[in-house]
């Protein structure tokens, strides 16, 4: 299980250290490309591959920077695999500084290999050829935690781009709607006859001006699910939404719809965040929780061409 895999790594983290720039040289093929640009995902992987994709894809980004490998598709198509990873790897127990001390070993082992060097070249054109059969897929999942994200790069028939599914303790689905050329960030509740639904939504996220982000311990998470990943009260800021009532295959929705400064604001958070939707009906008052999980790499996914 996960507490397994992650005591398992922890105990192997001196080892790693010392052997990472050797484990970079003899391996860079890129074989784990596949995971991020097909349908499976690197979050669904176990955690050493995950690790290894890490390196894996920080190396050849960094090899890029300095030799110009890549187009900018190919490159932004590693940039959502190595943001997969770091949301799995910071799922799995990883704290910040222990990712951050892996990225910089990777950067200086890529750093260390000349623009000429045949393993790079080698693994340079396996990442351009998972590219050209990925490019055509027209949608993805990006699992999280306890939630996922469906990026859609042909709008559904509701119009969504970006979702994530909600079920208790009411049905929704929250994320980005395309209305004509317009997306906002919407929240959809659907009615029952006669109900009339809840009359506001707030957006309750952490203000990174009032407080940097949270570690969220393995054990926390497994014993508080996505309220372990709730900022606190005093380090929030609240968006406010426009509520409108639609109607479409005979089903009734109550649709919220949120400033665009709040998907920007969404998409900065840590993948081990959750955003509350505060929902509010007369003196009753209910909250939806939102995992942010790899958003940012899902959006990712959706600018390439």
């Amino acid at each position: 299980g996960p507490k397994v895999c992650f005591q398992f790594v922890h105990c192997r983290r001196s080892s790693e250290r010392k052997n990472l720039s050797l484990t970079f040289r003899a391996r860079m093929r890129f074989l784990i490309l596949a995971l991020a640009l097909g349908t499976t995902t690197v979050a669904s992987a176990t955690e050493p591959n995950a690790r290894t994709a890490f390196v894996e894809r920080r190396g050849l980004l960094e090899a890029d920077a300095q030799c110009r490998l890549f187009t900018p598709d190919v490159r932004s198509a590693l940039s959502v695999g190595l943001a997969q990873a770091r949301g799995a790897l910071l799922r799995a127990g990883w704290t910040s500084a222990r990712l951050r001390e892996l990225e910089t070993a990777a950067v200086n082992a890529a750093r260390s290999r000349t623009c000429g060097d045949q393993r790079t070249a080698s693994a340079a054109e396996d990442a351009r050829r998972a590219f050209a059969s990925w490019i055509n897929v027209s949608s993805m999942e990006f699992p999280g935690w306890d939630r996922s994200w469906r990026a859609r790069r042909i709008v559904d028939d509701s119009g969504w781009r970006l979702s994530q599914t909600i079920d208790a303790p009411i049905a929704a689905t929250f994320g980005v709607r395309q209305r004509g050329e317009l997306q906002r960030l919407t929240l959809s509740i659907p009615l029952a006859r006669g109900e009339t639904g809840p009359t506001s939504a707030q957006l309750i996220l952490r203000d990174p001006a009032r407080a940097a982000v949270r570690e969220v311990a393995l054990p926390q998470r497994v014993s508080q699910g996505l309220e372990a990943g709730l900022p606190s009260p005093a380090a929030t800021t609240t968006v406010p939404s426009s509520r409108t009532v639609e109607r479409a295959d005979g089903q009734q929705f109550v649709v919220f719809t949120f400033p665009d400064t709040a998907f920007r604001d969404v998409v900065t958070l840590d993948p081990r965040e959750t955003i509350e939707i505060r929902l509010q009906q007369g003196r009753s008052s209910q909250r939806l929780l939102v995992e942010v999980g790899d958003i940012a790499a899902a959006r990712a996914f959706l600018t390439i061409r």
